[in-house]
């Protein structure tokens, strides 16, 4: 059960209901749990929105990579949350379902190459330790320039946020959210 409330539209004071109406003007649908138990702090909210939609719409980091990199994050959490909403991303990039199934194995299946590996490697380092090794670093830098590092560096660093508010706060699936 969350420990917060989940705020709908008419629970933010009148100045701050804009977040949401943008909210379902760019995206199509209204928030996600965790959107509205951000929106307990709107002004959190406002930049958690903004921060999102730039790391998954106004990157240059190939979106299959990007996604590989937040299921790393979401399964090493053991975020549900996290895992289900973006195993569905994942299948709409284009990862397949062959992959997300196997993702704790990343390192030896024959499913990913060696930049999805680099890319998981990466993310799971500084997920588990924060410190990112050499080699995995380096591994990056065969095929990803500084900005799509960085872009990397950035999902997975706001991802972990991510994970480190859905956990802690209980935040539950939606009614009716599932993996594809």
């Amino acid at each position: 059960m969350a420990r917060l409330p989940y705020l709908t539209r008419d629970d933010l004071p009148e100045a701050d209901r804009e977040i949401y109406d943008r909210f379902v003007r760019e995206r199509g649908s209204q928030p996600g749990h965790v959107h509205r138990i951000v929106a307990n702090a709107p002004n959190l909210l406002r930049r958690f929105l903004g921060l999102a939609n730039e790391l998954r719409n106004g990157t240059q980091l190939d979106p299959r990579l990007r996604e590989l990199a937040l299921m790393t994050v979401g399964r090493i959490a053991q975020a549900e949350y996290e895992f289900t909403h973006h195993w569905n991303i994942s299948l709409r990039v284009g990862v397949r379902r062959e992959q997300l199934e196997h993702l704790a194995d990343f390192e030896t299946s024959p499913l990913f190459n060696e930049q999805e590996r680099a890319v998981m490697r990466y993310a799971a380092e500084a997920t588990t330790n924060i410190k990112v090794g050499d080699a995995a670093f380096n591994a990056l830098r065969g095929f990803l320039d500084n900005r799509k590092i960085m872009e990397l560096a950035m999902n997975v660093a706001f991802y972990n946020a991510v994970v480190r508010i859905l956990v802690p706060m209980g935040v539950e699936l939606e009614p009716g959210a599932k993996k594809d």
